[in-house]
């Protein structure tokens, strides 16, 4: 592997080998990242409960007689799956001379599981030391409770600013930790291989779901740090600016945001819906804007209540001031750019029963 040749070419992983030992989503999406791009990714799942966890999370109206959910074709794209009982002699044999051939191993065993099947990271590498072992954690690899992705939105604190009030909480509709998690592995990796072509020596990587989450946090956690501001639920408003995330209503009942991120394009907007009317010296400035935001919404609301969506797509578009409708996931979908980043395969169940599946470009 040389890096004049990973830049030149559209699968610049071809030839990279990828055991991927993990499950549900975090690690499998880094494996499938790796396997869109080229390169050849084994991955193992435990034949005494019939495979992947998300194997089982189907939705009602789902084939029950699949062997895969619509879910696990999410996170586990283009992979050779092999249905293993890594207590049985013969198939941990299968298991070792996988790793042997292994460029990248990625694993959320806890460590008790891995102390129990011979897959330590330390110890992998020590007897691999070439290899680059991903180890995938809940908090820590030696803490022993497991992770999932509600506890950890829980915990790190974006249930308790996700939604409209107190009483009314809500959780990212899609497992955004483990998400976050899987581009920190990705990350990782990419430097271990860095570091691999330099050195010629492998890696033992940690990354910890917990701390993927609190590094998610960005500016809410500048914010307390900075100025003891403790963040809460605000539904789709940004507590820095405004209007941003505030919601408006035109005339046809189309509901949509503006995403104003400046001062200029404030005022950009005002003389546009209101030429002859000055400026509300508490609008003109976004900390202001901020401070009586609902006064300003009001007045804008006024405005484009009087005008139909068509209209205002027009009138916002020409003075270049960021806004979006609110479009449902089955629009989103049918847009072309979506459509450039599905893909699909064909593949064979344990049975050889043929399955198609569509899953979403994550490179």
């Amino acid at each position: 592997m040389n890096l004049p040749d990973i830049h030149r070419s559209k699968n610049p992983f071809k030839g990279l080998k990828v055991l991927d030992i993990s499950n549900i989503l975090a690690g499998p999406l880094t494996a499938s990242f790796f396997a869109e791009l080229g390169a050849t990714v084994i991955k193992i799942e435990n034949k005494l409960t019939g495979g992947d966890a998300t194997r089982q999370w189907k939705l009602p109206g789902e084939n029950q007689e699949h062997k895969f959910s619509a879910y696990y074709f999410s996170a586990n794209y283009g992979k050779q799956v092999m249905l293993l009982d890594l207590t049985l002699r013969e198939d941990r044999q299968k298991a070792e001379e996988l790793l042997a051939s292994s460029d990248i191993v990625i694993s959320n065993f806890q460590k008790k599981v891995a102390e129990k099947l011979g897959f330590l990271p330390h110890e992998v590498v020590r007897k691999y030391p070439s290899l680059i072992f991903a180890q995938l954690s809940a908090y820590s690899f030696d803490d022993p409770r497991p992770g999932y992705d509600l506890v950890m939105q829980g915990e790190t604190g974006w249930i308790s600013m996700t939604g409209t009030d107190k009483n009314h909480l809500s959780k990212i509709p899609v497992a955004i930790i483990d998400i976050f998690a899987s581009h920190q592995l990705k990350e990782s990796i990419l430097i271990a291989m860095t570091k691999k072509v330099l050195t010629g020596k492998g890696s033992e990587i940690h990354v910890s779901l917990y701390k993927s989450g609190i590094s998610g946090l960005a500016n809410q956690a500048s914010n307390f740090l900075m100025n003891n501001k403790v963040a809460g639920p605000i539904g789709t408003l940004h507590p820095n600016i405004a209007p941003y995330g505030d919601l408006f209503c035109a005339a046809d009942g189309t509901v949509f945001m503006l995403a104003v991120g400046s001062d200029e394009q404030f005022k950009k907007l005002w003389k546009t819906l209101m030429p002859d009317v000055p400026i509300n010296p508490n609008f003109e400035f976004n900390s202001r804007r901020v401070e009586f935001r609902y006064e300003m919404c009001g007045t804008l609301q006024q405005s484009f209540g009087s005008l139909t969506f068509e209209e205002i797509d027009k009138l916002l578009g020409t003075i270049n001031v960021p806004y979006c409708s609110i479009k449902k996931l089955d629009e989103v979908l049918r847009e072309p750019f979506a459509g450039e980043m599905i893909l699909e395969q064909t593949i064979q169940d344990e049975t050889g029963q043929s399955v198609s599946s569509i899953a979403f470009d994550i490179r």
